[in-house]
């Protein structure tokens, strides 16, 4: 990179720094690692196996259950347990919801004051728009997502995403795309390059995406996800991977 482009993408970051985290964790200041839990593994993980994310996703359309009194036990037992900043995820079939959840929006609303941010699909436009007011009135952040599980969009694609995302309000935008190969991933990496300072998380599935959930925060993408059990998405590496590589990287 010039110079002018380090100072500019320092610039960035610091912006990122100052205006957005979830719950007490701050978010551009170090590349932060989410973990995304199922109930049953809230119930069997260890709080030491999750001690190197600092961020927990609930996946909610992962669970056994979603009656309400399930679903605030499993939250509440995640904030005692782990005591880090939850994400509420009831994930939409058509973007990898592993069940099918008719009213997700209620769902929401019973999870939301427990948690810290909630995850929404940007082209959900309907459930978004509810679950945003839910947030502003809870004082969450809302992650606007798009996934793509076979290949990476192209640029005019991302930037329609991101326009769209913005005008629906989101506070952070979530891009998760498969890389058929590496041009795929360099091309996700420079376009969350291009909008740092906006506000964004983006990792490239696959194989071929693996070094984006490493590098990403180099580009400007606020947080990784990871595993402690198994993977949610294609190509995601452990927590412990994660930690481990970022500390060798001296990036953490």
């Amino acid at each position: 990179m010039s110079f002018a482009l380090v100072s500019r993408y320092n610039l960035g970051m610091e912006r990122a720094f100052r205006e957005r985290s979830i719950g007490a964790v701050p978010l551009g200041d170090l590349p932060r690692i989410a973990v995304a839990l199922t109930d049953a593994d809230v119930e069997a993980v260890g709080a030491a196996a999750v001690a190197p994310a600092d961020l927990v996703e609930l996946r909610v359309d992962m669970f056994g259950s979603i009656a309400p009194e399930h679903l605030a036990a499993v939250f509440k037992t995640a904030r005692a347990k782990f005591g880090k900043p939850l994400i509420a995820t009831v994930r939409d079939t058509r973007e990898g919801g592993q069940r099918e959840i008719h009213d997700r929006v209620s769902v929401y609303r019973g999870i939301l004051p427990l948690a810290d941010a909630a995850d929404v699909e940007i082209n959900a436009a309907d459930v978004l728009i509810r679950v945003k007011e839910l947030c502003r009135s809870e004082g969450k952040q809302l992650i606007g997502s798009s996934h793509h599980f076979d290949a990476t969009p192209d640029e005019a694609a991302l930037d329609a995403l991101v326009e769209k995302g913005r005008r629906q309000g989101v506070d952070i935008i979530k891009i998760a795309a498969m890389a058929q190969g590496k041009e795929d991933m360099l091309r996700l990496l420079l376009f969350t390059l291009k909008h740092r300072d906006e506000g964004m998380i983006t990792m490239s599935m696959g194989e071929a995406g693996l070094p984006s959930r490493v590098l990403g925060f180099l580009f400007g993408s606020l947080l990784t996800y990871g595993y402690v059990t198994k993977p949610s998405a294609p190509g995601q590496l452990s927590i412990a991977e994660l930690a481990d590589l970022l500390g060798r990287l001296r990036l953490r």
